[in-house]
């Protein structure tokens, strides 16, 4: 749909609102509508109260996939869920799956083959506030899971994990927030930074996995090579690294962080030549993992700070 520019008292330009779209959102004359630039694009919003969106599943045949399901619901911005299913007993999955990282979701009515979810919180906290404390959360595992292999307290890596259930929750609220259009970013930026919030939410999880794999290694009666633990320090570095980039750009930190991750992975290919343990190899493996996905932030990152 195309329309002409009109122009008034020289510096003044106006366009004409579609009228069907008027009429559909009750667009009266001296209406007040929210205008956001977009680049070569400007957004129209009406003020009206936030449309609610609405959804429905079946969970019948989804069996253990069932919570990754209503919470990826929940991510996308679904404000009233109706959840169907064949056993009565399906009821408490569903409670299980938005206790922990669903906040905001609640079930306020049930029957014996579905029940109604509904999203009843507001606004939790400002999405940037919420994204350092991620990334603060974050850089704590990398630095309490180092401390622990390096003083052999691998019992303190079971606490070490809880922190990945709050990183779990604050990342899919940011993930709900971004896909309910925040308009904190531009429309541009937000498949970058939503690709930034998921993607720390996976390095948490490699964390998660590194305590439950080590944390009881002492009854295993094995011991970690010093240079598997320094390779395993220096990729846990980098995510200070990359939460330093983020929120004050360096170029040379930047560069920094690619030739560190180099190391990181010719230092962990020399390693898996030598003649280790098997818990070494774990190590090196998730070093490895861990560095990767910390530099694949980089170019998402770049997108937004260039």
């Amino acid at each position: 749909m195309k329309r002409k520019v009109i122009q008034i008292a020289g510096s003044t330009q106006l366009i004409s609102l579609p009228r069907k779209w008027a009429q559909a959102h009750n667009v009266q004359k001296g209406a007040e509508l929210d205008v956001q630039e977009d680049g070569d694009k400007v957004v129209i919003h009406v003020n009206n109260a936030p449309t609610v969106e609405k959804a429905e599943i079946n969970i019948s045949d989804l069996a253990d996939m069932t919570p990754r399901a209503i919470r990826s619901l929940y991510k996308r911005g679904v404000d009233e869920l109706k959840v169907t299913f064949n056993e009565p007993a399906m009821a408490a999955v569903v409670q299980e799956a938005i206790s922990k990282e669903a906040v905001g979701f609640e079930v306020l009515e049930q029957g014996q083959n579905y029940c109604i979810v509904k999203y009843v919180s507001g606004v939790i906290e400002e999405f940037d506030s919420l994204l350092r404390r991620i990334f603060l959360l974050l850089v704590n595992m990398a630095e309490d899971a180092v401390s622990a292999f390096k003083e052999g307290n691998y019992a303190h890596l079971k606490n070490v994990a809880f922190l990945e259930e709050a990183n779990n929750r604050f990342t899919v609220i940011c993930r709900r927030a971004l896909n309910k259009k925040n308009s904190a970013f531009n429309f541009n930026k937000l498949g970058p930074i939503y690709y930034i919030v998921e993607e720390l939410e996976h390095i948490a999880d490699q964390f998660k996995y590194i305590c439950h794999h080590f944390a009881n290694l002492n009854s295993a009666n094995v011991k970690l090579n010093k240079e598997v633990v320094d390779l395993f320090a220096s990729s846990s570095r980098m995510v200070r690294s990359y939460y330093e980039i983020f929120y004050k750009f360096d170029a040379r930190k930047v560069v920094a962080l690619k030739n560190d991750r180099n190391k990181i992975i010719d230092r962990a290919h020399d390693l898996f030549k030598k003649k280790l343990t098997y818990a070494d190899y774990w190590l090196i493996h998730h070093s490895i993992d861990v560095t990767n996905r910390v530099f694949c932030l980089v170019g998402p990152y770049l997108v937004l700070a260039l």
